[in-house]
């Protein structure tokens, strides 16, 4: 025993020392319990696009039904939405019948045609798109483009999927490859939750200033909006949006919550959250907050971490967040 003990603990310190001096200096760390800058990217991407696109479908479904006017929808919410920190995450939205443009920042590209067009390698990237959304429904998809933050061009990975109701497809994706950078995997839910909130946050502010302007036109489409939308591996990421009131507008996971006060709302430990997220929106602007609430996939009472965020110019923020396990 002595023996044994001998030889594991210099090696528990330098497994230790090891991991410790590669955090410091981003190099590879052979270990599956961190999250990669890259697979981080990949989650924000993928879980960014399919949740916008389960919105939109709604939308879609149910109160929007003209090509038009779901082309003026798409242009107001993908003009307004980015994401990552420098904000080259964008949407585009293009026909699954020959690839014409929807919406796209660059509002120059707002129909084209683009199924022909290859990046600097000569790949048909368009061409693959709508081949992997027809015959997969969803993917990730290479490719070399011109990043608008850099203005170099660089290597893409984007993730595209469809809008089934308006046969289009949609996609974001991200610039450069694989570094680095690893994060514990609290910390990776965390810019996933701060990701995809800051999204649908700008992305409704540009809805609400070009499409819908009336209160109760904006209070159904927040909840048709964030109805199906769920994420996370076990389903349990949904958007709740509140007015600074205090009263829900929508919920994602309890329809029939939505309409009530929440100023008084507890958890278990009796601690006002709403109030608390209210303060932080007024004083900040977003953050993150923690309190005790029932995970819908488990059932169980666990520690949950939301991140919030004002919706700009309006009264409402919006929130999402993950559980601890």
């Amino acid at each position: 025993m002595k023996t044994y003990k001998t030889i594991a603990l210099p090696i528990l310190f330098l497994i230790f020392f090891t991991v410790e001096s590669c955090r410091k200096s981003n190099c590879p760390i052979p270990t599956s319990s961190l999250v990669s800058q890259y697979d981080l990217n990949k989650s924000i991407a993928a879980i960014n696009t399919t949740n916008v696109a389960t919105g939109f479908e709604t939308v879609f479904s149910k109160t929007i039904f003209d090509s038009a006017s779901r082309a003026q929808f798409s242009q107001s919410f993908v003009a307004a939405a980015r994401f990552y920190e420098d904000e080259s995450g964008y949407f585009f939205i293009e026909t699954l019948n020959g690839a014409w443009m929807v919406a796209h920042i660059n509002t120059d590209l707002i129909g084209t045609q683009r199924y022909n067009i290859s990046d600097i390698n000569g790949k048909y990237f368009i061409r693959e798109m709508v081949e992997v959304v027809r015959y997969t429904g969803y993917g990730f998809v290479e490719y070399y483009r011109k990043n608008p933050i850099s203005g170099a061009i660089e290597r893409k990975l984007s993730f595209v999927t469809s809008i089934p109701s308006a046969q289009w497809f949609i996609g974001s994706g991200f610039y450069g490859g694989p570094t680095y950078k690893y994060y514990e995997p609290i910390d990776a839910n965390k810019l996933i939750i701060k990701e995809v909130t800051n999204t649908l946050s700008s992305g409704f502010s540009g809805v609400f200033q070009n499409f819908y302007t009336q209160p109760d036109d904006r209070i159904l489409f927040c909840r048709d909006f964030v109805d199906h939308i769920r994420f996370f591996d076990d389903g349990s990421g949904y958007f709740f949006i509140n007015d600074l009131n205090g009263i829900n507008i929508a919920n994602g996971e309890d329809a029939e919550h939505q309409g009530q006060n929440d100023y008084d709302l507890k958890d278990t430990h009796g601690t006002y959250i709403i109030r608390d997220m209210i303060d932080i929106v007024k004083t900040k602007g977003s953050g993150y907050y923690e309190y005790y609430w029932t995970n819908p996939a488990s059932g169980k009472e666990e520690v949950k971490i939301v991140y919030v965020v004002r919706i700009p110019n309006t009264e409402y923020f919006i929130g999402s967040g993950f559980y601890k396990n």
